[in-house]
Protein backbone atom coordinates (compact mmCIF):
# COMPACT_ATOMS: atom_id res chain seq x y z
CA UNK A 1 0.00 0.00 0.00
CA UNK A 2 1.47 3.44 -1.22
CA UNK A 3 1.68 6.09 1.54
CA UNK A 4 -0.18 9.64 1.00
CA UNK A 5 1.55 13.05 1.22
CA UNK A 6 1.67 14.66 4.41
CA UNK A 7 0.99 18.34 4.99
CA UNK A 8 4.16 19.55 5.28
CA UNK A 9 5.39 22.00 8.35
CA UNK A 10 8.23 24.54 8.71
CA UNK A 11 10.63 24.67 11.50
CA UNK A 12 9.44 24.73 14.83
CA UNK A 13 9.20 20.14 15.59
CA UNK A 14 12.01 19.57 17.83
CA UNK A 15 11.94 22.68 20.76
CA UNK A 16 9.56 23.89 22.82
CA UNK A 17 9.82 27.87 22.29
CA UNK A 18 11.52 29.40 24.93
CA UNK A 19 12.13 33.28 24.55
CA UNK A 20 14.58 35.37 25.99
CA UNK A 21 15.72 39.17 24.59
CA UNK A 22 19.10 40.57 23.91
CA UNK A 23 19.46 44.42 23.07
CA UNK A 24 15.93 44.49 22.03
CA UNK A 25 15.97 41.67 19.51
CA UNK A 26 13.73 38.49 20.08
CA UNK A 27 15.60 35.47 20.19
CA UNK A 28 14.21 31.94 19.41
CA UNK A 29 15.48 28.91 20.59
CA UNK A 30 17.07 27.04 17.88
CA UNK A 31 20.25 27.03 16.75
CA UNK A 32 21.21 27.93 13.17
CA UNK A 33 22.64 24.93 11.39
CA UNK A 34 24.73 26.02 8.73
CA UNK A 35 26.55 23.77 5.52
CA UNK A 36 30.07 25.48 5.72
CA UNK A 37 32.47 24.54 3.03
CA UNK A 38 34.20 21.61 4.67
CA UNK A 39 32.46 21.79 7.61
CA UNK A 40 28.81 22.16 9.05
CA UNK A 41 28.81 24.71 12.18
CA UNK A 42 26.13 26.36 14.46
CA UNK A 43 24.92 29.11 16.82
CA UNK A 44 23.34 29.05 19.21
CA UNK A 45 20.45 31.42 20.40
CA UNK A 46 22.47 33.65 22.35
CA UNK A 47 25.17 34.12 19.34
CA UNK A 48 22.19 35.77 17.57
CA UNK A 49 20.39 38.35 19.55
CA UNK A 50 22.01 41.43 17.19
CA UNK A 51 25.33 42.81 16.23
CA UNK A 52 28.05 42.39 13.20
CA UNK A 53 31.40 41.32 13.56
CA UNK A 54 33.53 37.68 13.45
CA UNK A 55 31.97 35.55 15.49
CA UNK A 56 32.93 31.88 16.03
CA UNK A 57 30.53 29.08 15.98
CA UNK A 58 29.48 27.37 18.95
CA UNK A 59 30.66 24.08 17.87
CA UNK A 60 31.60 22.54 14.17
CA UNK A 61 31.05 18.76 12.82
CA UNK A 62 34.63 18.34 11.25
CA UNK A 63 33.80 14.66 10.05
CA UNK A 64 36.38 13.05 7.34
CA UNK A 65 32.79 12.67 5.01
CA UNK A 66 32.13 16.05 5.05
CA UNK A 67 33.03 17.06 1.05
CA UNK A 68 31.06 20.03 0.07
CA UNK A 69 28.01 20.61 2.14
CA UNK A 70 25.01 21.93 0.73
CA UNK A 71 22.03 21.13 2.00
CA UNK A 72 21.29 20.60 6.15
CA UNK A 73 17.96 19.43 7.54
CA UNK A 74 16.63 18.14 10.94
CA UNK A 75 14.05 14.95 10.77
CA UNK A 76 11.55 14.87 13.99
CA UNK A 77 13.62 12.90 15.99
CA UNK A 78 16.22 15.78 16.15
CA UNK A 79 18.75 14.25 13.83
CA UNK A 80 21.00 15.99 11.50
CA UNK A 81 21.03 15.07 7.69
CA UNK A 82 23.31 16.51 5.30
CA UNK A 83 22.86 16.66 1.55
CA UNK A 84 26.88 16.56 0.15
CA UNK A 85 27.32 16.87 -3.25
CA UNK A 86 30.99 16.03 -3.00
CA UNK A 87 30.87 13.60 0.53
CA UNK A 88 34.32 11.61 0.63
CA UNK A 89 32.84 8.09 0.64
CA UNK A 90 35.81 5.40 0.49
CA UNK A 91 38.19 8.19 -0.36
CA UNK A 92 36.55 9.42 -3.36
CA UNK A 93 34.11 12.06 -3.40
CA UNK A 94 30.33 10.65 -4.24
CA UNK A 95 27.43 12.81 -4.28
CA UNK A 96 25.63 11.85 -1.25
CA UNK A 97 23.03 12.26 2.23
CA UNK A 98 24.12 11.45 5.73
CA UNK A 99 23.56 11.61 9.01
CA UNK A 100 24.65 12.64 12.32
CA UNK A 101 22.59 11.55 14.92
CA UNK A 102 20.87 13.56 18.01
CA UNK A 103 23.57 12.20 20.51
CA UNK A 104 26.71 12.80 18.00
CA UNK A 105 25.55 16.73 18.24
CA UNK A 106 24.61 16.76 22.14
CA UNK A 107 28.32 15.39 22.67
CA UNK A 108 30.41 17.82 20.00
CA UNK A 109 31.54 19.43 22.72
CA UNK A 110 34.03 16.48 23.52
CA UNK A 111 34.01 14.71 19.95
CA UNK A 112 33.47 17.23 16.95
CA UNK A 113 34.50 14.63 14.37
CA UNK A 114 32.06 11.63 14.72
CA UNK A 115 31.46 9.45 11.35
CA UNK A 116 27.63 9.77 10.04
CA UNK A 117 25.87 6.73 11.29
CA UNK A 118 23.73 6.82 8.07
CA UNK A 119 25.52 7.16 4.48
CA UNK A 120 22.97 7.36 1.68
CA UNK A 121 24.80 7.25 -2.61
CA UNK A 122 22.60 6.83 -5.45
CA UNK A 123 23.21 7.14 -9.29
CA UNK A 124 20.05 8.77 -9.41
CA UNK A 125 21.68 11.81 -6.98
CA UNK A 126 24.01 14.06 -8.69
CA UNK A 127 24.55 17.53 -6.81
CA UNK A 128 22.27 17.14 -3.87
CA UNK A 129 21.18 20.56 -2.41
CA UNK A 130 18.19 21.96 -0.67
CA UNK A 131 17.02 19.35 1.72
CA UNK A 132 13.25 19.46 3.47
CA UNK A 133 12.05 16.84 5.94
CA UNK A 134 8.30 16.10 6.36
CA UNK A 135 6.56 15.29 9.54
CA UNK A 136 6.58 11.64 9.23
CA UNK A 137 10.51 11.61 8.59
CA UNK A 138 10.18 11.89 4.72
CA UNK A 139 13.67 13.68 2.66
CA UNK A 140 12.72 15.69 -0.12
CA UNK A 141 16.11 17.04 -1.83
CA UNK A 142 16.41 19.25 -5.04
CA UNK A 143 19.38 18.34 -7.22
CA UNK A 144 20.11 21.02 -9.95
CA UNK A 145 21.94 18.72 -11.83
CA UNK A 146 19.54 15.65 -12.25
CA UNK A 147 17.11 18.53 -12.78
CA UNK A 148 15.05 16.56 -10.00
CA UNK A 149 13.38 16.41 -6.78
CA UNK A 150 14.24 13.43 -5.26
CA UNK A 151 12.24 11.33 -2.16
CA UNK A 152 13.42 9.08 0.34
CA UNK A 153 11.05 7.57 3.01
CA UNK A 154 11.77 7.49 6.83
CA UNK A 155 12.59 3.70 6.41
CA UNK A 156 15.56 4.34 3.99
CA UNK A 157 16.43 7.06 6.40
CA UNK A 158 16.38 4.80 9.57
CA UNK A 159 18.58 2.65 7.92
CA UNK A 160 22.40 3.18 9.17
CA UNK A 161 26.13 2.78 7.71
CA UNK A 162 26.26 2.77 3.83
CA UNK A 163 23.48 2.29 1.78
CA UNK A 164 23.28 2.80 -1.96
CA UNK A 165 19.84 3.14 -2.65
CA UNK A 166 17.77 5.04 -4.87
CA UNK A 167 14.83 7.26 -3.82
CA UNK A 168 11.27 6.10 -4.01
CA UNK A 169 10.55 8.96 -6.27
CA UNK A 170 12.56 10.85 -8.71
CA UNK A 171 10.19 13.71 -9.54
CA UNK A 172 11.17 15.65 -12.74
CA UNK A 173 9.11 18.39 -15.34
CA UNK A 174 9.64 19.93 -18.19
CA UNK A 175 9.02 23.38 -16.66
CA UNK A 176 12.11 22.19 -14.10
CA UNK A 177 15.61 24.32 -15.07
CA UNK A 178 18.03 23.27 -12.43
CA UNK A 179 16.28 22.26 -9.98
CA UNK A 180 17.73 23.94 -6.71
CA UNK A 181 15.55 24.53 -3.71
CA UNK A 182 12.36 22.79 -2.50
CA UNK A 183 9.70 24.10 -0.16
CA UNK A 184 6.38 22.88 0.79
CA UNK A 185 3.12 25.56 1.73
CA UNK A 186 0.90 24.74 4.50
CA UNK A 187 -1.20 22.84 2.18
CA UNK A 188 1.30 20.34 1.58
CA UNK A 189 1.83 21.81 -2.18
CA UNK A 190 5.41 21.47 -3.04
CA UNK A 191 7.32 24.36 -5.07
CA UNK A 192 10.57 24.42 -6.60
CA UNK A 193 13.39 26.85 -7.33
CA UNK A 194 14.63 26.50 -10.63
CA UNK A 195 18.42 28.26 -10.50
CA UNK A 196 18.43 27.94 -14.67
CA UNK A 197 20.79 25.05 -15.68
CA UNK A 198 19.41 26.08 -20.08
CA UNK A 199 19.54 29.66 -20.25
CA UNK A 200 16.70 30.16 -22.35
CA UNK A 201 14.54 28.83 -19.94
CA UNK A 202 14.75 31.35 -17.71
CA UNK A 203 14.44 30.99 -13.71
CA UNK A 204 11.53 30.28 -11.96
CA UNK A 205 9.71 29.04 -8.80
CA UNK A 206 7.11 26.06 -10.03
CA UNK A 207 4.40 24.39 -8.09
CA UNK A 208 2.91 20.90 -7.86
CA UNK A 209 -0.21 21.08 -6.08
CA UNK A 210 -0.36 18.50 -3.42
CA UNK A 211 -2.78 16.31 -5.52
CA UNK A 212 -0.32 15.93 -8.07
CA UNK A 213 2.34 14.56 -5.86
CA UNK A 214 2.49 10.61 -6.37
CA UNK A 215 1.92 8.26 -3.72
CA UNK A 216 5.07 7.60 -1.66
CA UNK A 217 5.40 3.94 -2.90
CA UNK A 218 7.00 1.45 -0.68
CA UNK A 219 9.55 -0.21 -3.25
CA UNK A 220 11.40 0.60 -6.67
CA UNK A 221 12.10 4.01 -7.89
CA UNK A 222 8.65 5.74 -9.65
CA UNK A 223 10.02 8.30 -11.94
CA UNK A 224 7.11 10.55 -12.84
CA UNK A 225 7.64 13.60 -14.71
CA UNK A 226 4.76 15.74 -13.82
CA UNK A 227 3.15 19.54 -15.01
CA UNK A 228 3.83 22.42 -12.93
CA UNK A 229 0.08 23.63 -11.72
CA UNK A 230 2.03 27.31 -11.69
CA UNK A 231 4.93 28.75 -12.92
CA UNK A 232 6.27 31.94 -11.35
CA UNK A 233 8.40 33.96 -13.94
CA UNK A 234 10.50 37.20 -12.84
CA UNK A 235 8.14 40.55 -13.15
CA UNK A 236 11.24 42.90 -13.85
CA UNK A 237 14.00 44.22 -11.45
CA UNK A 238 15.64 40.65 -11.24
CA UNK A 239 12.40 39.74 -8.72
CA UNK A 240 13.02 36.09 -9.52
CA UNK A 241 17.07 35.66 -11.05
CA UNK A 242 18.83 32.55 -10.54
CA UNK A 243 16.89 31.53 -7.15
CA UNK A 244 18.76 29.38 -4.72
CA UNK A 245 16.85 28.54 -2.07
CA UNK A 246 13.07 28.43 -0.75
CA UNK A 247 10.85 28.49 2.57
CA UNK A 248 7.43 29.75 3.83
CA UNK A 249 6.76 31.27 6.86
CA UNK A 250 4.40 31.07 9.55
CA UNK A 251 1.53 33.19 6.99
CA UNK A 252 2.43 30.76 4.13
CA UNK A 253 4.65 34.14 2.53
CA UNK A 254 7.39 32.13 0.22
CA UNK A 255 10.84 33.43 0.13
CA UNK A 256 13.09 32.98 -2.14
CA UNK A 257 17.12 34.04 -2.55
CA UNK A 258 18.03 35.38 -5.61
CA UNK A 259 21.82 34.26 -6.53
CA UNK A 260 21.49 36.56 -9.38
CA UNK A 261 21.00 39.73 -8.37
CA UNK A 262 22.15 39.35 -4.28
CA UNK A 263 18.19 40.46 -3.07
CA UNK A 264 15.36 38.20 -1.21
CA UNK A 265 12.05 38.44 -2.32
CA UNK A 266 8.47 37.45 -0.18
CA UNK A 267 5.63 36.60 -1.93
CA UNK A 268 2.46 36.37 -0.56
CA UNK A 269 0.46 33.28 -0.71
CA UNK A 270 -2.69 34.63 -2.61
CA UNK A 271 -0.08 36.24 -5.84
CA UNK A 272 1.78 33.08 -6.45
CA UNK A 273 -0.09 32.07 -9.51
CA UNK A 274 1.46 31.41 -13.41
CA UNK A 275 2.43 35.00 -14.33
CA UNK A 276 5.47 37.20 -12.90
CA UNK A 277 3.94 38.50 -9.76
CA UNK A 278 5.29 41.91 -7.70
CA UNK A 279 7.10 40.27 -4.10
CA UNK A 280 5.12 41.86 -1.30
CA UNK A 281 8.93 42.38 -0.03
CA UNK A 282 12.39 42.86 -1.70
CA UNK A 283 15.39 42.67 0.62
CA UNK A 284 18.22 44.23 -0.69
CA UNK A 285 21.89 44.25 0.29
CA UNK A 286 22.96 46.82 2.97
CA UNK A 287 26.97 47.19 4.02
CA UNK A 288 28.28 46.94 6.95
CA UNK A 289 32.01 47.76 7.08
CA UNK A 290 33.09 46.68 3.82
CA UNK A 291 30.87 43.47 3.78
CA UNK A 292 27.72 43.36 2.17
CA UNK A 293 24.78 41.98 3.90
CA UNK A 294 23.77 39.84 0.85
CA UNK A 295 26.00 38.50 -1.51
CA UNK A 296 24.70 35.45 -3.72
CA UNK A 297 22.95 34.51 -1.03
CA UNK A 298 22.08 30.67 -0.79
CA UNK A 299 20.47 29.28 1.82
CA UNK A 300 17.67 30.81 3.90
CA UNK A 301 15.77 29.43 6.81
CA UNK A 302 12.92 30.79 9.77
CA UNK A 303 13.30 30.26 13.04
CA UNK A 304 10.39 29.46 15.71
CA UNK A 305 10.29 33.14 16.57
CA UNK A 306 10.09 34.47 13.20
CA UNK A 307 13.55 35.27 12.51
CA UNK A 308 15.12 35.07 9.03
CA UNK A 309 18.95 33.60 8.16
CA UNK A 310 19.94 34.35 5.01
CA UNK A 311 23.17 32.65 3.80
CA UNK A 312 25.73 34.40 1.59
CA UNK A 313 29.37 35.18 2.30
CA UNK A 314 28.20 35.69 5.63
CA UNK A 315 25.00 34.87 7.55
CA UNK A 316 22.94 37.96 8.30
CA UNK A 317 19.44 37.35 10.38
CA UNK A 318 16.65 39.41 10.41
CA UNK A 319 14.31 40.01 12.93
CA UNK A 320 10.51 39.61 12.20
CA UNK A 321 10.35 43.83 12.09
CA UNK A 322 12.79 44.09 9.46
CA UNK A 323 11.41 42.22 6.68
CA UNK A 324 10.00 44.78 5.09
CA UNK A 325 11.08 46.29 1.31
CA UNK A 326 14.86 47.82 1.36
CA UNK A 327 17.86 47.35 2.45
CA UNK A 328 17.85 46.72 6.18
CA UNK A 329 20.79 46.04 8.12
CA UNK A 330 20.48 42.65 9.64
CA UNK A 331 19.78 42.23 13.36
CA UNK A 332 22.71 40.35 13.20
CA UNK A 333 25.20 39.73 10.74
CA UNK A 334 28.58 37.25 10.98
CA UNK A 335 31.42 37.97 9.19
CA UNK A 336 34.55 37.95 8.95
CA UNK A 337 37.74 35.68 8.84
CA UNK A 338 37.29 34.37 12.66
CA UNK A 339 33.82 32.79 12.02
CA UNK A 340 35.24 30.27 10.09
CA UNK A 341 33.03 30.61 7.37
CA UNK A 342 34.05 28.93 3.89
CA UNK A 343 31.87 29.01 1.31
CA UNK A 344 28.32 28.42 3.64
CA UNK A 345 25.46 27.07 1.71
CA UNK A 346 22.22 25.84 3.05
CA UNK A 347 20.97 26.16 6.82
CA UNK A 348 18.61 25.21 9.16
CA UNK A 349 17.29 25.88 12.80
CA UNK A 350 17.66 22.85 15.13
CA UNK A 351 18.30 21.67 18.89
CA UNK A 352 20.31 23.66 20.44
CA UNK A 353 23.96 21.85 21.50
CA UNK A 354 24.59 22.50 25.19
Amino acid sequence: MAMRLPVLLGCGLLAACNFSTNDGATVGSRGLWVANGTSVVEYNPAQLGGGAGPTAPHVSINSEVIGTPAGVAFDPMGNLWVADPAAMINGAATPALYEFSAAQLAALATDNSPDPVAIITSTFMQSPRQIVIDTLGNAWIADPTANAVLTYTQAQLSKTGTNAVGPVLLITSSQFNGASGVAFDSSGNMWVANNGTTATAGTTIVEISKAHIPAIPETGTATPQLVADATVSDAGGATIQAPWGVVFDSSDTLWATNSGTSTVAGFAKASLVTGAPTPAVTLSSATVGSDATLNKPHGICIDDVGNMAVVSSGIAVYGPSQLATGSPTPATFIVGAATTLNAPQGCAFGPVVK
